[in-house]
């Protein structure tokens, strides 16, 4: 009985310094990292218009339209149990390079990702990732839909 007493509060106090106020969350590390930015930068050659739609298991951030080098951004707080995973589907008009498809690829993923600030520009083939050792966007794949 008192074990369990002991794991009920044990688990109450980790969910009390896991929540709080998101000004305050923004600042201080706590018990779980700062809250995650994920960017995503339009760079297509072709100067097309990109439409983004980007998702969780829980959350559907809608589709937006982000014209040449224009960027779109969201923040999110990782899972406590570390399941966090953010994927997007991209989509540009047909008659350009790679498009006239819907590609997707994941853009978060809490067992292959460790980045506070996770920045992405989009390409024909896919996507390249910001690396902060050669402040390049060096880390580039092609689209999980076109292996």
């Amino acid at each position: 009985m008192r074990r369990t007493i002991l794991i009920i509060n044990v688990i109450f106090l980790v969910v009390i310094a896991t929540t709080g106020d998101v000004a305050k969350a923004e600042h201080e590390d706590g018990i779980f990292p700062l809250k995650k930015t994920v960017t995503i930068t339009n760079t297509l050659e072709s100067k097309a218009q990109l439409k983004l739609h980007c998702r969780s298991k829980d959350d559907d951030l809608g589709v937006r339209h982000l014209g040449y080098n224009q960027s779109s951004r969201f923040k999110f707080r990782t899972d406590i149990f570390f399941r966090t995973l953010f994927y997007c589907s991209f989509e540009w008009r047909a008659g350009v390079p790679g498009g006239g498809k819907v590609h997707w690829d994941e853009v978060y993923n809490d067992w292959e990702m460790n980045c506070i600030a996770c920045k992405y520009i989009v390409k024909p083939f896919g996507l390249c990732k910001f690396n902060s050792q050669t402040h390049q966007y060096d880390k580039c794949g092609f689209w999980k839909n076109e292996h």
